[in-house]
């Protein structure tokens, strides 16, 4: 039995709204908050507030709820996201940073010592203004191991609350996962958190071998909703813990049908949608980092080649797209276009958070309308 207290973090709002095709309306995120508080989950990610207006209004109505969980608003490792956390009045953040090779040379254009010393003053400057941080490395999984351990040093010394694990492309497997998590759990002073991607299927077994190994937390979504695959399902790794490791906690599994049920309906996914290798959404990205990252290197948000089952990845243009994203689509379409007109592009897009794949012929009467 495992007796250290197991928290959970709940990032249907954030991760899950990040499915393809997926867009909650403020009302529909505050049902799932009150939802998943009453079930008993401990943080809830509300979401990246600097990717859209409506982002950044659903997080203030969601704070002014009285509720008992945490709520933790995502952040780049840039002072205008955590400034807007602030002005959300938030008292935890979760700020992220890309920190294996591919992700540092590829998609930051940092070396090593340049990566250590923006998470130095990123967390510190969160930390300074009050606010409690749980600091994640993206990619860890393949992030060569010494110096994963002196970010999460680095994180830990400049004041960060949590270090997060973070199987960005889901390859690992539960040996790899007891490796890692009770290296960090050796090494580090603060509680260890784990996020897993389900790329290969193996999220909930990846997420409760982390917690054998020592890690105090796990993140989760409903449905295990999430970029291509999704992550570990919050039904499946609560009833996971308490019927099979023993864990005993103040979940109320009479409401996870409720709130699974609730989330299907207004998503309309399926579970065959997020399936590994070959579900719907296995190679599409929307995120605007995600996208630009793919173009430039498949890698870093790929496991594998989609060309190797014959298939190929695709992009959506959503609220969450950015320049580059909807820069390759526009010129796929062989559509006119200047930096200012994507501007106003993005800005149209991302007011229109309802519109959750903007398709070919959408694209082509906006690109008119602003080049008339």
């Amino acid at each position: 039995m495992i007796k250290k207290n197991i928290q959970i973090l709940d990032t249907t709002l954030r991760e899950g709204e990040q499915t393809p095709g997926v867009s909650f309306t403020i009302v529909q995120k505050l049902e799932i908050v009150k939802m998943l508080d009453a079930f008993g989950v401990d943080f809830i990610e509300v979401g990246h507030p600097a990717v859209s207006a409506d982002i950044y209004k659903s997080i203030n109505e969601i704070n002014k709820l009285s509720i008992n969980a945490k709520t933790v608003a995502h952040c780049r490792l840039k002072k205008v996201d955590i400034e807007q956390a602030l002005d959300l009045k938030m008292s935890w953040v979760g700020i992220f940073f890309g920190t294996s090779q591919s992700y540092l040379f590829d998609k930051y254009k940092i070396d090593e010592k340049k990566c250590l010393e923006m998470i130095k003053d990123g967390i510190k400057y969160a930390k300074d203004n009050g606010l409690k941080v749980r600091f994640t490395a993206e990619d860890a999984s393949r992030t060569d191991r010494e110096f994963l351990l002196n970010v999460a040093r680095v994180a830990e010394n400049a004041g960060a609350d949590r270090f997060s694990i973070a199987d960005t492309v889901g390859i690992l497997y539960p040996e790899k996962v007891s490796q890692i998590v009770s290296f960090f759990v050796k090494n580090l002073n603060i509680p260890i958190h784990a996020h897993f991607h389900n790329d290969f299927g193996l999220a909930t077994s990846n997420a409760l071998q982390a917690i054998q190994s020592g890690a105090t937390c796990v993140d989760v979504s409903v449905n295990g909703l999430g970029e291509r695959c999704g992550i570990s399902s919050l039904a499946e790794i609560t009833m996971s813990l308490n019927e099979l490791l023993k864990v005993k906690n103040g979940w109320n599994f009479k409401l996870l049908n409720e709130i699974s049920q609730y989330v299907k309906n207004v998503t309309n996914v399926s579970r065959n949608d997020i399936m590994p290798i070959t579900g719907k959404n296995a190679f599409t990205h929307n995120g605007g980092l995600h996208v630009a990252s793919v173009l430039n290197n498949p890698s870093t948000y790929e496991p594998i080649r989609p060309n190797k089952i014959n298939r190929e990845h695709t992009f959506v243009i959503d609220k969450f797209s950015g320049k580059t994203a909807l820069n390759h689509c526009l010129k796929k379409l062989g559509l006119k276009f200047n930096d200012q007109i994507i501007e106003r592009a993005l800005t149209d897009i991302k007011s229109n958070p309802q519109i959750t794949n903007w398709t070919d012929k959408q694209l082509s009467s906006l690109m008119e309308k602003l080049n008339s």
